[in-house]
């Protein structure tokens, strides 16, 4: 068996038979932040930046509560234009119905001011747009109905794959993709590493979502690849795949957010990009989307 293989099924058999664990700091040590997630595309409307609030430990959270419905928020370009975001009680984000163009290779900075259990909060934070350029090519890439663990090219047993066109200004390239119809009866139950139905229920969202990233060389000409290996793939359902070319900011979330623990056990914080009372994640990037279909 491959090595990597081997130890992916170490890692989901640890997972899987891990409790969890518990973080003993001092309630002392708390400060109150202003968490953002959001991320600007390149020639989109600017929508979906969601404001919320840290907690401290062991605290009950009312999903509701926690997202900033009154901040003041605005987003600047480098001339010096400013929109100002509204909140949209519907969708719990900020967003914006003026005409800030986000343009490729373009500053944009990111103001927010909140009162957080009486205090005066602010932060700060600026990301560079990738220029226009990227793009999935959809006539190279995997799409269509896929025999799963069957897949051809050239008599070669190949994992679906993103060909894409790279661009400039796009520190990474990351891949989401989920599995639009995941549930028991869709799941493979022959699947690579002979996991069992009874491991889906409490752990769906680990066999159903998928993230991958590559760092392809932007200075080379020519496409390049992102594969999403069988073994990755659980279930006879249409696979959505968002692909995208994200700045620095976003790259250094993606890679850290997770990751937050040495193996020492001392914890650290992911890499955020933001001044004053922030953390979370303000980027930019450009995605593309594409599909193909898992049948028996």
């Amino acid at each position: 068996m491959n090595i990597k293989y081997l130890l992916l099924v170490l890692v989901i058999l640890l997972c899987l038979g891990c409790g969890e664990g518990t973080v003993e700091i001092d309630k002392s040590t708390y400060q109150p932040k202003i968490v953002v997630n959001g991320l600007l595309y390149t020639a989109e409307a600017i929508s979906g930046i969601k404001i919320t609030r840290n907690y401290p430990l062991n605290t009950t959270i009312i999903p509701d509560e926690e997202y900033i419905t009154d901040a003041f928020v605005t987003i600047s370009n480098e001339y010096g234009i400013t929109d100002t975001l509204n909140y949209s009680p519907n969708r719990y984000y900020y967003s914006t119905n003026h005409n800030l163009e986000i343009i490729g290779g373009e500053r944009y900075t990111l103001y927010v001011s909140a009162d957080i259990e009486g205090h005066a909060l602010w932060t700060t934070s600026s990301t560079i747009a990738p220029h226009l350029g990227f793009s999935i090519n959809d006539e190279l890439s995997t799409t269509g109905d896929l025999k799963y663990n069957e897949y051809y090219i050239d008599d070669i047993k190949v994992s679906p794959r993103i060909i894409f066109n790279r661009t400039v200004g796009a520190e990474f390239y990351g891949l989401s993709a989920v599995a639009v119809n995941a549930n028991d009866s869709t799941f493979i139950k022959d699947n690579i590493f002979g996991v069992k139905p009874d491991s889906l229920e409490e752990n769906i969202n680990y066999f159903k979502y998928i993230y991958y990233w590559a760092m392809p060389d932007n200075s080379v000409q020519g496409l390049s690849t992102i594969e999403l290996p069988w073994y990755l793939i659980y279930f006879y359902s249409p696979y959505r795949l968002i692909l995208y070319a994200g700045d620095l900011n976003f790259y250094h979330f993606f890679v850290s957010h997770q990751s937050v623990m040495n193996i020492d056990g001392n914890l650290r914080e992911p890499l955020f990009h933001f001044e004053g009372d922030g953390i979370g994640l303000f980027g930019s990037a450009i995605r593309d989307t594409i599909y193909f279909n898992v049948i028996r």
